[in-house]
């Protein structure tokens, strides 16, 4: 089939599942996506072996509102009506990018993000249809790699039986290990997977010391010796990539074409605000350029007010912002994200509040975030058990942190200029990659939705 014939082809069944909601377009010889008013575009980075040379391609979504602004990739996500929606517009996304590398001439390995909701949501046969929808653009799934992000948090018998549907029909498996502690990475190679994808966290902590280098270095061995490859994400630098030859890795995600950009960093306090030794307090003294949200009433806080508030200062920033939430300021931007419509480019969530248990607001969201989020909890938090943080990092779609027993992480429980913590909000803020530039200056703002 012509390429006019395949999104012709593909069209009819993502038309009637979304009764009009999804469909595919043919613009110039590039497949664009609408998904409930988003539209969706490929970019593909070039994965690199330690030579420079060309291993493969890794699709990424460019997603774009309605009047055309570049939004956050997670952004589709979140606007999906129920959970066999999220699968649909998966399906979607992938039928798009592997359409789009057949345009362009690409011919594998295709490395493509599956989300994690669509793996829990798909009961058996993982990788069925997919593999039709393969088979009609002329690839084999023996060219195409899966990521599966978070696998850490998702239920480890419906994940070991999906891995196997998926390695049973041809296709190899990536896994990302966000963190760079042992436990995940261990539990991660229990999966099987074909190849482990380190995160940017990895990269940043062996540029920044010798001795993490060394300790990349023997995490890297560890994964081959198990059976499997070792690609490191997100080089933005030369020198990175030098680093990803030094330890080892068996190739990287070339994103030396997307420099970070500038970001502001917004402080979200949680009940009676963040006294002057907080961790939040603390960062803001030393960064004069963060910002911070003032509420009219710390002690009695009403959703809506607080959900006002948050809008207001996000919408002074001068650039894209990164959200730093600690306790009932967490479900705030939890409770923001499913009301407005805005440039958010990530979120460090620390020690939500679980307003289910206690009644400051009425329930908390558990929705995908339309922006990239960390979630940092305690296994001794009074107002938060580890179980729930996990629940909520897989509903948000967070990498979820776990600090072991540091309680409610705050000045009582001995966090006061918490460094750590810096370094994750500095992985976010390295993360906000450049969007293309065909989006919209950044002072054109959208309609919060706050009732």
């Amino acid at each position: 089939m012509s390429l006019e014939q395949m999104v012709a082809h593909f069209n009819r069944p993502f038309h009637q599942v979304e009764r009009g909601l999804a469909s595919l377009t043919l613009e110039e010889n590039v497949v664009v996506a609408k998904f409930h008013g988003i539209r969706l575009e490929s970019a593909f980075d070039v994965l690199r072996d330690p030579a420079g040379q060309t291993l493969g391609h890794q699709a990424q979504l460019r997603a774009f509102n309605p009047r055309g602004k570049n939004i956050s990739a997670r952004a589709p996500y979140a606007v999906a009506l129920d959970e066999d929606s999220i699968v649909d517009l998966d399906r979607l996304i992938r039928t798009l990018h592997v359409l789009n590398a057949t345009s362009q001439g690409l011919t594998g390995p295709l490395f493509l993000e599956v989300h994690p909701w669509h793996i829990a949501r798909v009961p058996r046969d993982h990788g069925a249809v997919f593999e039709s929808i393969l088979q009609c653009c002329g690839w084999s799934p023996r060219q195409i790699v899966l990521e599966i992000a978070d696998a850490a948090i998702q239920d480890p018998d419906h994940m070991v039986k999906a891995i196997h549907s998926f390695h049973a029909r041809g296709f190899r498996i990536a896994l990302h290990q966000r963190g760079i502690h042992d436990e995940e990475l261990e539990h991660l190679l229990t999966l099987k997977p074909d190849i482990i994808q380190l995160g940017r966290q990895h990269l940043l902590a062996a540029e920044a010391r010798a001795d993490y280098g060394r300790e990349l270095a023997q995490r890297i061995q560890r994964i081959q010796h198990l059976g499997a490859l070792a690609f490191l994400d997100g080089i933005t630098t030369e020198h990175q990539a030098q680093i990803a030859g030094w330890v080892g890795a068996h190739g990287y995600q070339d994103s030396i074409q997307h420099p970070p950009e500038e970001t502001t960093v917004i402080v979200v306090p949680g009940l009676g605000n963040s006294g002057p030794d907080h961790w939040q307090t603390r960062w803001g003294q030393a960064n004069p350029a963060y910002r911070r949200v003032r509420q009219r009433d710390w002690d009695h806080p009403q959703v809506d007010e607080w959900v006002e508030a948050l809008d207001r200062e996000i919408r002074r920033a001068p650039s894209a912002a990164i959200l730093v939430g600690h306790s009932l300021g967490c479900i705030t931007i939890a409770e923001w994200a499913q009301r407005c419509w805005t440039d958010i480019r990530g979120a460090l969530l620390v020690a939500p509040a679980d307003v289910d248990r206690r009644p400051f607001f009425d329930t908390v969201p558990l929705w995908p975030l339309p922006f990239p989020s960390i979630l940092v909890a305690s296994e001794n938090d009074p107002h938060l058990e580890l179980e729930r943080a996990k629940l909520f990092a897989r509903h948000w779609g967070s990498r979820l942190v776990n600090l072991g027993q540091a309680g409610h992480i705050n000045v009582e429980s001995g966090f006061r200029p918490w460094p750590e913590g810096e370094a994750l909000l500095r992985e976010l803020r390295t993360g906000a990659l450049q969007a293309p530039s065909e989006a919209l200056p950044m002072n054109v703002r959208e309609p919060c939705l706050v009732e």
